[in-house]
Formats: structure tokens, C-alpha cells, sequence
């Protein structure tokens, strides 16, 4: 497991009894994960990881209910002003707004001294007006994107991000990739070899439990040891995903897993840049 205590660069927390912006979950639920049918706050977050330190968070938005992301987001600037770890907000927008409520919600949500930038997860388009309004206000703000692109649109999205060379980008879930059969694992790493070359991106080691039906070291070795190859360390970010991972496996199985690749892989100055020092550095938490 790992000693260095780490940043966790994705993660997320809802309350469910509380607040009714997740009607996403059900879906999960229906699918046989009835993990995703209850709280998930930050004392279950922080009980998850047992013997590993986390020192500093990021939060992604995962409100599923139309613009319930902006009720989200003042509740979680509420617990992370009260947590005494660096603690960074990455929010969200509906990409089907006009343009100027779309930027309305991004500065409603900028006043936060915890906002670092946004994701949309679903529904934002390369070489669209939503993409251009949200790409440009993150890049005039020195704001992070954190991207959701897959390999079916990888090139579009570096073809278009690269008319905003001073975003900075965050490739988030190594890619997405859409499936562990060959096919599958052949445009994933086409996509993020791509991504790794032509960009300057980083991009987070996470994501894997939506695809996988495990988290041990046989099952991601694969996944895990590409990316280390295209990105190096410098470039990857620990980040777990936290619960949605927790498809295929637990928090603890997680670190352990990628802690054997940073062990047998990664010099001491390079775990530091992966578990901490990149995610500082990204997200403004020093």
C-alpha cells in the first residue's frame, strides 16, 4: 500500500437522503451495484482507505439532475471548508444551454476559493459553441479542463483543443476506453498514444473499474503499465474514482494494486510526482 500520503485527483461524494441530484445512480443500482443506492460522504470516503493517508482532494461534480450541479457544488464547498485538507472543486455545465447561461453557471460557480476548473460528462461535442464558450472561459481563467474523451473522438478533441494552447487539460480515466477485448484495448491504446504524443495533457490513472470485473494486478496490468509507457510519470495523476470503482473492487485493493506498479516501476522522486506533486501542481493545492 502506498506510504507517501497521496492526493486523490477523482473522487466523488453524494448524499442521497438529503439531496435528490443523482437519479444516475439507479442505474448502477438496477445493474447490481447496490453500493451506489447509499450515502457516500466524506467520513465513508475517508473509512475506505484504511493505512493510506490521503492529504488532499479533488472533487468531481457527479450530479446527474438538470443543473442540480450548481446546488451540488455549493454543498460540497461546504465540506470542503470545513475539512482542513487542500481541497479542490471541478464543476460542471449543461453543454445544451444558451451560451450565456452557460457561462452564467461557470462564474456562479468560480466564486468558490475551492473551484479549479470543470468536466461535462456527457453531451459536450468538439468544434460545437458549448465546447468553444466552456474551452475559452477555462483557458482565459487559467482553469483546467477536465476532459471526457474516448477513443472514438480522441482526435477531434486534440484537433479542437489545440486552438487553446495555454488550457490546461486533464484526460480524465485514462481515455475511456469502451471494453477489455482486443479490438477494444487496440483503439484505446491508438487513442492515447495519440493523445500522449501530439498534446500536453496530463492524464488521470483511473477509471478502470468501469470496465474491468476486478481491480488485482493481472486485470490492469495491461491498462496500467501502457500508460505508464505513452505518459509517463510526470504526466499521470493517482486518482481513484471513488465509489463508482468500487464496481470492481474496494478502495484498499485499488492501492494496492497500483502501488505494485509504483513500486516496481517508478523511482522515489517519481512516486512523489504521481501521488502527490502532479496533482498539487494541476490543481493549484500547494
Amino acid at each position: 500500500m502506498p506510504t507517501i500520503p497521496l492526493i486523490d485527483a477523482h473522487m466523488h461524494l453524494w448524499d442521497l437522503t438529503a439531496h435528490p441530484w443523482y437519479p444516475g445512480l439507479k442505474g448502477y443500482v438496477d445493474a447490481g451495484y447496490p453500493q451506489f443506492g447509499v450515502n457516500h460522504l466524506l467520513a465513508d470516503y475517508d473509512r475506505a482507505h484504511p493505512g493510506t493517508e490521503v492529504a488532499g482532494l479533488v472533487h468531481v461534480s457527479a450530479a446527474t439532475a438538470p443543473h442540480a450541479y450548481l446546488d451540488e457544488h455549493r454543498w460540497i464547498d461546504a465540506v470542503a471548508t470545513a475539512d482542513p485538507r487542500p481541497f479542490a472543486l471541478i464543476g460542471t455545465v449543461d453543454p445544451r444551454l444558451p451560451t450565456a447561461e452557460l457561462l452564467d453557471h461557470l462564474e456562479q460557480q468560480s466564486r468558490s476559493t475551492h473551484f479549479r476548473g470543470a468536466r461535462v460528462f456527457a453531451g459536450l461535442s468538439p468544434n460545437t459553441p458549448a465546447a468553444d464558450a466552456l474551452a475559452g472561459w477555462l483557458q482565459d481563467r487559467d482553469a483546467v479542463f477536465d476532459l471526457v474523451a474516448r477513443p472514438a473522438d480522441m482526435l477531434d478533441w486534440i484537433d479542437f483543443l489545440a486552438g487553446y494552447p495555454t488550457l490546461r487539460v486533464v484526460l480524465e480515466h485514462l481515455g475511456f476506453p469502451a471494453a477489455t477485448d482486443p479490438d477494444a484495448r487496440t483503439a484505446w491504446h491508438n487513442a492515447i498514444s495519440l493523445a500522449a504524443k501530439e498534446t500536453q495533457w496530463s492524464c488521470k490513472m483511473s477509471g478502470l473499474g468501469l470496465i474491468c470485473p476486478d481491480l488485482s494486478w493481472p486485470t490492469l496490468e495491461y491498462w496500467l503499465e501502457s500508460a505508464v509507457s505513452l505518459w509517463g510519470w510526470r504526466r499521470l495523476l493517482f486518482a481513484s474514482n471513488m465509489p463508482v470503482d468500487t464496481r470492481a473492487g474496494t478502495y484498499p485493493e485499488l492501492l494496492a494494486t497500483i502501488d505494485h506498479l509504483v513500486t516496481t516501476d517508478a523511482t522515489e522522486a517519481e512516486a512523489e510526482f504521481f501521488y502527490r506533486d502532479n496533482a498539487i501542481d494541476t490543481y493549484r493545492l500547494g
